[in-house]
């Protein structure tokens, strides 16, 4: 028997109900296969991205989808809106305006590689299929990540805690953040080599990580120094974190080549609104405590 209802066989067609069905089924498949993405290719969040699979909110409100933090960028500059057949960008009275590939305008109906400016930032509209997302999820690493530590870079750390801040002030969070330097590294450099001190950098890193992971966010600021956010925890709460990473770096193996190794890590402590309101106060407290902390005699947390 051919042609069961259940199992059609190969010489039945499917039969569709109008033009428009068969159209809409195409777009739906499109759409399902290629999706948008916002790249921000300069400016404070360069190499961010942010896929497009709902309306976006782009602006300086911490609670937006795509955050600037460009101080020429409005609270809530522009909205990223999903119209069925196009995606739209709609200005929402910004201060300075919104412009796409040159032109100014309050609405625009983008195309692939439209190249979007808010303020003094330069974004990109993009249209990715699964492969180039992978791609660009792999670059996106190579752009952010320390491949010694697995932590975030430098600049990529201080515009997430840009935008921690911004959303712990909101919120009336606290914000806590450890300056660390781990100790005995120029010995193990002296006796045993670079490549020895590099993997003592690099095991601490990820140690870091993993304690990190899902409370915060961490940095392999340069060298053998680190730093921490911990967005919703008083002094006393990442006080307690900055233990928790001291001990396990006790704790831990540190082993190459049959060489037994023994670094510690000293903490300092600081939170907003503790102990300061800004980003740059709130590091430099934070500084001045793991000073302390090798004054006392390292391997230790202070506040």
């Amino acid at each position: 028997m051919t042609g069961s209802p259940l199992r059609p066989d190969a010489t039945t067609t499917l039969r569709i109900d109008s033009a428009e069905d068969l159209r809409q089924q195409l777009r739906d498949n499109l759409r399902r296969s290629f999706r948008p993405v916002l790249v921000v290719l300069s400016g404070n969040q360069m190499g961010q991205r942010v896929t497009a699979d709902r309306t976006l909110l782009i602006g300086r409100d911490p609670q937006a989808d795509l955050v600037l933090t460009d101080a020429g960028v409005s609270w809530r500059h522009a909205r990223l809106e999903d119209q069925g057949d196009a995606w739209v960008l709609i200005d929402l009275k910004s201060t300075n305006g919104t412009s796409v590939n040159g032109k100014g305008g309050t609405e625009f109906r983008l195309a692939a590689n439209d190249k979007i400016i808010f303020a003094r930032t330069v974004v990109r509209f993009e249209v990715q299929d699964q492969q180039d997302e992978a791609y660009n999820a792999q670059l996106e690493q190579l752009l952010n990540i320390d491949d010694l530590s697995g932590l975030l870079i430098r600049r990529r750390f201080e515009a997430e805690v840009n935008v921690l801040l911004g959303q712990c002030k909101l919120q009336g969070r606290p914000l806590g953040m450890l300056v660390m330097d781990l100790d005995g590294i120029k010995k193990i450099n002296d006796t045993h080599g670079h490549l020895f001190g590099a993997y003592t950098i690099g095991e601490a890193g990820r140690i870091i990580g993993r304690i990190l992971e899902g409370r915060g966010i961490g940095s392999r600021f340069g060298g053998d120094e680190y730093l921490a956010a911990l967005p919703g925890l008083d002094r006393d709460a990442t006080a307690a974190v900055g233990e928790e990473i001291r001990a396990a770096i006790a704790a831990h193996p540190f082993q190459r080549e049959d060489v037994q190794l023994f670094p510690g890590i000293s903490v300092g402590v600081g939170s907003f609104p503790q102990d300061a309101s800004t980003q740059e106060a709130l590091f430099e407290h934070a500084d001045k405590a793991l000073y302390r902390a090798k004054q006392a005699g390292k391997n230790r947390v202070s506040f």
